[in-house]
């Protein structure tokens, strides 16, 4: 009985032993599972380095308490040749500030460009240490969150706030983006004129508004590239967001398709969505909320008016060169099966 006494201690002493280590292993796997799943959505398949090089950051989100932003530039131009125009709004407003350059100034097939988007939102969420990050876009600016957020649902954790200005939501009939086998366009023009298949795809999903990001839409009457702008169904405008029309805010305003980007409307709405971000769909902007000098002077504030108005007479130049040098293909590109599912919630 000695021998057996003796025994017994030891056996409990290896079992305890064993059972420690598949505990610690078990936990190891459990604390992995998280890192290997969290990303979701397709696979991107541009090269990681050059999603890499079209990232940038003028104002460094790393260590910074603020909001982080992200800008997304329109059609026709760089991710810095559109935060040129508005560098002074996002310097004085202080937060953390970064953007993509899309691929042939943004006039490339929009599943491409996507991914450099899903990249960016990804890398600035992580270099802020976590904090979700504020999106501001123009354009197709304003379609590439939504179209992001759609299909790659890690993201909807990343993004607290979506503000599209002027977005080519459900595609526009103004005629910018006239296109035909006879007549060839860059394949965002294509992708972007009301009733193209990738809108079509984008559109069939559930919710127009994904996941618990907040989204604000801010359109102008007076836009000259994205329409319509009025009716019961707005281009521009979302289901499940807080949709603005600068009108409505400011009556009689002229506010450009560019200008929409830095009015003061707009950056007043994205302000306050930020400011009062923190409930799932409840940050989006409220009209109510918005500063009661709002109306009183035409653009963001920490932008000079004249210098802003020159830039902006001569961006729509910038853009039409740029887009009229760019690759242009004779139908619009094949939409990958990938966008045609309906995306995992």
């Amino acid at each position: 009985m000695h021998a057996v006494g003796s025994i017994a201690p030891a056996r409990r002493r290896l079992l305890a032993v064993a059972i420690a280590a598949l505990t610690a292993a078990a936990c190891v796997a459990y604390a992995a599972a998280p890192a290997a799943a969290k990303y979701s959505g397709p696979k991107l398949l541009t090269p990681r380095a050059d999603l890499a090089a079209a990232f940038h950051c003028p104002i460094d989100p790393a260590g910074s308490k603020k909001t982080p932003v992200m800008f997304v530039t329109g059609t026709g131009a760089t991710g810095q040749q559109g935060y040129l125009i508005g560098q002074g709004a996002f310097e004085a407003a202080g937060h953390p500030t970064c953007y993509v350059d899309f691929p042939d100034f943004t006039t490339a097939d929009i599943q491409v460009s996507v991914e450099y988007l899903v990249y960016g939102l990804r890398q600035e969420y992580k270099l802020s240490g976590g904090h979700q990050v504020a999106v501001i876009g123009i354009s197709q600016g304003g379609l590439l969150p939504r179209f992001a957020l759609t299909y790659w649902p890690d993201l909807r954790r990343k993004v607290g706030d979506v503000l599209a200005a002027a977005g080519t939501q459900h595609g526009t009939t103004a005629g910018s983006f006239d296109c035909s086998a006879a007549s060839p366009c860059i394949p965002a023009g294509w992708q972007q004129a009301k009733g193209s298949n990738l809108l079509r795809a984008i559109n069939s999903q559930p919710d127009e508004s994904p996941g618990d990001t907040s989204f604000t839409t801010v359109r102008s009457l007076a836009d000259e590239t994205v329409q319509p702008q009025d009716g019961k169904h707005p281009t521009s405008s979302l289901q499940g967001a807080t949709n603005i029309l600068i009108q409505d805010v400011c009556p009689g305003r002229e506010t450009t398709h560019i200008g929409t980007a830095v009015d003061s409307v707009t950056f007043a709405a994205f302000m306050d969505a930020i400011k009062h971000d923190g409930k799932a769909k409840k940050g989006a902007a409220r009209v109510s909320r918005l500063p009661g000098d709002v109306c009183d002077h035409p653009y963001a504030p920490g932008l000079d008016e004249a210098q802003t108005s020159a830039f902006l007479a001569g961006s729509g130049g910038l853009v039409g060169a740029q887009s009229d040098s760019a690759p242009k293909v004779g139908a619009e590109p094949k939409v990958r099966s990938v966008f045609k599912k309906l995306a995992r919630r």
